[in-house]
């Protein structure tokens, strides 16, 4: 295991999907990343808790600290569990993931490097790219195994690099309120903790608007960054559930707290810009809720519009189909592959990164269709009952995916 002092903590928090924390630490392991690994488990599987809390002699290249919490039964539940966490991060930086997706480590160490030349950033990420994972029309592993099915240079079209430069927050908030790569980016530890701290007492009962909070209060602390001649971090399709809600958003809408949580919201960001920039509160207040006024319009047409409701229709009617589009095999994805390398080129990385990243996207490739993984897994995947959960973890899932967060 890599001695030398970290400075970056990897914050993963787990509810279910047993197999994939095993796969990213096993990745993690083979590619010796140097980094503090915590695992905030809010679903404790006791098979799973045995091997983690003695992760050092199978993964004896990273250092693990597991932590058990209460089962993550409700969103106050993540949060605290969360808030907790993040209070146990002692490296100046820190990074959430998902245990479904691949850590890419060049695009981490400049993004690190850019926050240790540039203090009046508070985070910086690569981009966003995405795959899925063939694992047949049946396949129990539900995309943990299997050859690429899909590449894509970014996970959404909506997660574009962008550097929200200004020097006054107000700026920042006008042109990047609707970011949501940030979610994912190297962050300062001690603004990770604030935010921790406000969600958990805000309370969120609507994880879009948690999601939403956690985009705009990041520009209050400081100028953010997203790197397009890097990828930091690649998003997995398809392994999670498609809704965070038991019904519709409507029938979540009239049980929540969507207006008390809202009305936290904007009070927080907008006082914290105020302070920064010296300038009135309520007119800071106003432009927010114009820019959330945008985004609830444009989230209720693609929820309710006549073309989800012909989705709906289909899902409901047609389910086998629905499946088959899901998890057939597609034949484009040599060609996706080969494109994302030059959409890296034409954003201007260097020969030098691509070749770098290209053993970074080999080695995961390596994971998903190799023996050596195949071989470790088989050892464990029998114990785990639920073979792969497909729950996500509350607040996992940017607001314009085309996947919900799921609760």
């Amino acid at each position: 295991m890599n001695m030398m002092s970290p400075r970056l903590t990897i914050l993963m928090p787990l509810r279910g999907r047993h197999l994939f924390t095993l796969r990213a630490l096993w990745y993690a392991n083979e590619q010796k990343l140097p980094y503090k690994f915590i695992l905030a488990d809010g679903q404790v599987h006791p098979r799973l808790a045995s091997i983690l809390e003695n992760a050092r002699d199978i993964f004896p290249e990273i250092d693990v600290d597991y932590i058990r919490y209460p089962d993550d039964s409700s969103f106050s539940r993540f949060f605290a569990k969360m808030r907790d966490a993040i209070s146990r991060v002692r490296t100046p930086y820190v990074m959430c993931v998902d245990n479904d997706d691949f850590l890419a480590f060049t695009g981490i160490e400049r993004s690190i490097d850019f926050l240790d030349s540039n203090p009046d950033y508070v985070c910086c990420g690569g981009g966003l790219a995405g795959f899925s994972v063939y694992s047949g029309l049946s396949g129990s592993d539900d995309g943990l195994v299997g050859p690429l099915n899909r590449v894509s240079y970014r996970y959404t079209i909506h997660d574009r690099s962008k550097d929200f430069s200004s020097p006054y927050a107000v700026e920042r908030l006008a042109v990047g309120s609707r970011n949501w790569w940030t979610y994912y980016a190297v962050f300062r530890t001690e603004a990770q903790r604030t935010l921790w701290r406000e969600i958990e007492q805000i309370d969120f009962s609507d994880l879009q608007l948690h999601e939403l909070f956690c985009a705009m209060r990041t520009l209050t602390f400081g100028k953010a960054r997203s790197d397009g001649t890097t990828i930091a971090y690649l998003r997995q399709y398809s392994t999670s559930q498609l809704s965070a809600f038991k019904e519709d958003w409507v029938h979540h809408l009239l049980r929540s707290r969507f207006s008390t949580d809202f009305s936290a919201m904007i009070g927080i960001v907008s006082a914290a810009a105020a302070t920064t920039d010296a300038k009135p509160q309520a007119a800071i207040a106003e432009m927010l809720r114009r820019i959330c006024d945008e985004w609830l319009r444009e989230f209720l047409r693609q929820s309710f519009g006549t073309l989800q409701s012909v989705k709906q229709l289909i899902r409901r009617r047609a389910p086998m189909l629905v499946r088959w589009v899901k998890k057939r095999r597609r034949l484009l994805v040599s060609i996706e592959r080969a494109a994302l390398f030059r959409k890296l080129a034409a954003d201007g990385a260097s020969d030098s990164y691509i070749g770098a990243f290209r053993k970074e996207f080999e080695a995961i490739e390596q994971v998903l269709t190799g023996s050596d993984f195949a071989s470790f897994i088989a050892r464990y995947a029998a114990e785990f009952e639920d073979r792969v959960s497909s729950i996500k973890e509350p607040g996992s899932v940017p607001l314009n995916s085309t996947e919900q967060p799921c609760a």
